[in-house]
């Protein structure tokens, strides 16, 4: 029941009308329950859940505050900003706000084999490497998926994912 909940609750996020300033927050709870819909391999699957950040931005802040005291299955979230690609350590998932996009290429270099979840926020991004990006469609936030590019990191997206995206490739 607590399952169905959460998905219930995923959904009803993915249909809300945004403004600016609630973008960041919609972000925060979509990246953690992405999170919760997605399969690391094994040698993910210990030690703290880590969610990345390229640079400073308002997500960010609010992925902090939002996973305070959260888990990903058995793992503490902890919330690591990264000021470079040469920066980047293993996470499980990489945030890539568009004002970091232009490094979008450095940063899929540098993660090379690591099997983490690249999300950005950039037309085309999928193209570059992300397999979840962040799109604005009318006045809603909505998300796009490449299904392969996860599978190329050893990295396994539920159906439900698929099904709630606005387009998968």
């Amino acid at each position: 029941m607590k399952k169905v909940l959460g998905v219930f609750i995923f959904v009803s996020i993915c249909t809300l009308s945004m403004s600016q300033t609630d973008i960041p927050k919609a972000q925060a709870m979509f990246i953690y329950n992405f999170s919760r819909l997605i399969e690391w391999p094994g040698n993910y699957k210990t030690g703290p859940f880590v969610i990345g950040v390229m640079g400073t931005s308002a997500t960010l802040t609010e992925l902090e505050n939002y996973t305070l005291n959260k888990t990903v299955g058995t793992q503490s979230i902890i919330v690591k900003k990264f000021n470079t690609p040469a920066e980047i350590g293993i996470c499980h998932i990489l945030f890539v706000p568009f004002a970091k996009t232009k490094s979008l290429a450095e940063v899929v270099q540098a993660l090379g084999g690591k099997s983490t979840l690249l999300i950005a926020e950039k037309n085309g991004a999928i193209d570059e490497g992300a397999a979840i990006n962040f799109v604005i469609v009318g006045d809603k936030l909505k998300f796009e998926v490449k299904p392969s590019s996860a599978d190329s990191k050893q990295i396994k997206m539920s159906s439900k994912l698929n099904e709630m995206a606005f387009k998968v490739y």
